[in-house]
C-alpha cells in the first residue's frame, strides 16, 4: 500500500481535498493553520505512523481545495455534510482530531458535530476559542467588510493601522510582524479576506462542546508554545476552564514551529508506551 494518497470530497461545487498517510490502525483527522496546507502535518505522521493513519485536509481557501469566493458563508451544517460524506467514503467510524491554530476551529466543530465518534481531541494553539474585536470589526458589519475587501489590492488601511499600533505600542511587535507576514502579498490578503469573511459564522459552541466532552469523558489535550505570542494560555481559557479533565502541555516553542515540537512530544510519549 502506498504511504501517501490524495483524494477529495465534492458537494455543491465545493471540493475538499485531503491526503492520507497510511500507518497504524488508529485514525487521526488533521486541520492545518492559516497559510499552510495538508503537508504541515507530515512531521506529526512520521512521529506516530506506527500507530496512526493520518487524514490531513486542505482547508477552505488553502491548498488545492476549491470553495466559492462570493460572500456565501460556510456554516457548521455545511461542514457536517462534507464530513459525513468523507467518513462514509473512507469507512471511518472512530477517530482522533488534531487542529493547529486556525485548524483548531475545524477540530472543535468536528468534535462538536460527532461527539460519539471522537476518541481524542488535540488542540495546538487553537484559534476559535477567543474571538478578537478586530475579527468582528472586519467581518460582521457590511460596510466594514467592503472596506476590508478593498485591502486585497490596496492595503493602505492595513499598513496605516499597523503603523499606528506600533507607534502607540498597543500591540507587541511580534504580533504586528506576524500580521504583516500574513498580509504581505495580494494572494495572502485574498486568503485572509475569504478565510475570515466566508467563515464568519463558522464557530464552535464552546458550552455545547464542553458538555459533550465532559459527559463522555473524551480526552482533550491542549498544546501551547512557551514562547508563543499569538496564542497563549489566556486565549484558551473560555474552553479550558470548562474541561476540568483536559491536559495542558507547554512546549519549548514559538507559534510557527509548534507542530515540530508537538511531533517530538508525541514521539516521546509513544516511546514511553503512553497513549497519545
Amino acid at each position: 500500500m502506498l504511504n501517501e494518497t490524495h483524494r477529495n470530497i465534492t458537494i455543491n461545487h465545493c471540493s475538499l481535498n485531503y491526503t492520507i498517510w497510511n500507518g497504524g490502525e488508529h485514525v487521526m483527522l488533521c486541520f492545518h493553520g492559516f497559510g499552510l496546507d495538508h503537508s504541515s502535518f507530515k512531521i506529526v505522521w512520521k512521529a506516530i505512523k506506527e500507530t496512526h493513519t493520518i487524514y490531513s485536509f486542505d482547508l477552505p481557501y488553502h491548498g488545492t481545495s476549491q470553495f466559492s469566493k462570493n460572500e456565501h458563508t460556510i456554516r457548521p451544517k455545511d461542514w457536517l455534510a462534507l464530513m459525513e460524506k468523507f467518513l462514509a467514503s473512507e469507512e471511518i467510524s472512530q477517530f482522533e482530531v488534531m487542529g493547529y491554530s486556525m485548524g483548531g476551529k475545524y477540530a472543535m466543530i468536528t468534535a462538536e458535530l460527532f461527539p460519539d465518534r471522537i476518541k481524542h481531541l488535540h488542540l495546538i494553539a487553537p484559534d476559535g476559542i477567543t474571538t478578537h474585536f478586530s475579527y468582528r470589526f472586519s467581518t460582521y458589519p457590511f460596510l466594514f467588510r467592503k472596506l476590508f475587501k478593498t485591502q486585497i489590492e490596496n492595503p493602505w488601511l492595513f499598513k496605516a493601522l499597523v503603523k499606528t499600533l506600533r507607534t502607540l505600542k498597543i500591540m507587541n511587535n511580534y504580533s504586528l510582524r506576524f500580521a504583516e507576514s500574513q498580509m504581505d502579498t495580494e494572494f495572502k490578503r485574498s486568503q485572509v479576506y475569504h478565510s475570515w469573511v466566508n467563515l464568519r459564522h463558522f464557530l464552535p459552541s464552546l458550552k455545547d462542546l464542553a458538555n459533550q466532552i465532559n459527559e463522555r469523558n473524551t480526552p482533550v489535550t491542549f498544546y501551547l508554545g512557551k514562547h508563543d505570542k499569538v496564542i497563549n494560555t489566556k486565549e484558551i481559557q473560555p474552553l479550558y476552564q470548562l474541561l476540568p479533565k483536559s491536559e495542558l502541555v507547554i512546549l519549548e516553542s514559538g507559534h510557527s514551529n509548534l507542530l515540530n515540537s508537538v511531533a517530538k512530544h508525541l514521539k516521546t510519549k509513544k516511546n514511553l508506551n503512553q497513549p497519545i
